[in-house]
């Protein structure tokens, strides 16, 4: 997985970066691979099974995600206090 460039980021704000894999293993070992520890980042919550909601008018990008990962939906959020 080849996550954007976290980096750079504006002045003062927040950043999170949401993990999704098959399962915590999974997530662990992009997080680490990633270096976002050593960038300052740290769990928002628990590693667990999510469900994708969609804003109204997405209802298709909601369908094509829950079909890619097949019910298997897990995730972590990892933050980092803005610069």
């Amino acid at each position: 997985m080849n996550m954007r460039d976290t980096t750079h980021t504006t002045s003062g704000e927040d950043e999170f970066v949401t993990i999704i894999g098959g399962d915590a293993e999974e997530i662990g070992q992009v997080f680490k691979a990633e270096g976002l520890a050593a960038k300052d980042f740290t769990i928002v919550h628990r590693i667990g099974r999510h469900r994708i909601a969609m804003a109204p008018g997405q209802q298709d990008m909601s369908a094509l995600i829950n079909a890619l990962v097949g019910g298997r939906l897990v995730a972590a959020t990892y933050t980092r206090r803005g610069r």
